[in-house]
């Protein structure tokens, strides 16, 4: 099954003017934990070719959230995504394994 047909927002969006942050919040916890054996820090680093980024799981809510460094601040003339929205678009076709 696809990320985007697991989850109620995929989002991507500044978090000031250096920061992008992305929310995954899930239709239910038994999607949540099977995104979960999925997704994982080292992988956003990886599509995202960042060398870091903040990996947060909040089991309460069904909820993953990425946050990280934008190259260029919000707005500037090298910035080619000025409110941040469009860096969820990655993620929607990511294969999460349903069974087991």
């Amino acid at each position: 099954m696809k990320l985007k047909d697991m989850v109620y927002v995929l989002r991507s969006k500044n978090a000031g003017v250096w920061h992008i942050t992305i929310d995954i919040i899930f239709k239910n916890s038994e999607f949540y934990q099977m995104a979960k054996r999925v997704l994982n820090k080292e992988m956003f680093c990886k599509i995202y070719n960042k060398k870091q980024v903040e990996y947060f799981e909040c089991d309460s809510l069904n909820t993953i959230k990425i946050s990280f460094l934008r190259e260029n601040v919000a707005g500037s003339i090298n910035d080619t995504d000025c409110l941040g929205a469009l860096w969820y678009i990655p993620l929607c076709d990511i294969e999460v394994n349903t069974t087991s």
